[in-house]
């Protein structure tokens, strides 16, 4: 009877302590790998910084490079149109 119900009630409340102590061994686990990454975090945002202002220098110098790029792509222009312009000017004058 009561004696019977009461055993049956330790076996189950020490089966329920057993997985719970198993939970906490597990969470305890996860808990300390979480801490190790949180303590990455900084050093990432280091290096994110870095990377960024990195990026940020190359992106300016190619910035720098495409105009200077342009500059002289017009610099040429200029001067091919002038040979042109002497050039006709030289045929039109031997033509006459």
């Amino acid at each position: 009877g009561k004696i019977t119900h009461l055993q049956l009630e330790i076996g189950n409340l020490e089966k329920t302590r057993a997985i719970m102590a198993e939970e906490l061994v597990k969470l305890t686990n996860q808990n300390d790998e979480l801490e190790e990454k949180v303590k990455e975090i900084p050093k990432l945002r280091t290096q994110l910084r870095d990377l960024d202002q990195r990026y940020n220098t190359i992106l300016q110098m190619y910035g720098e490079k495409a105009e200077e790029a342009e500059e002289l792509r017009l610099d040429l222009e200029d001067v091919k149109n002038m040979y042109k312009t002497q050039i006709d000017e030289l045929l039109r004058q031997r033509l006459s």
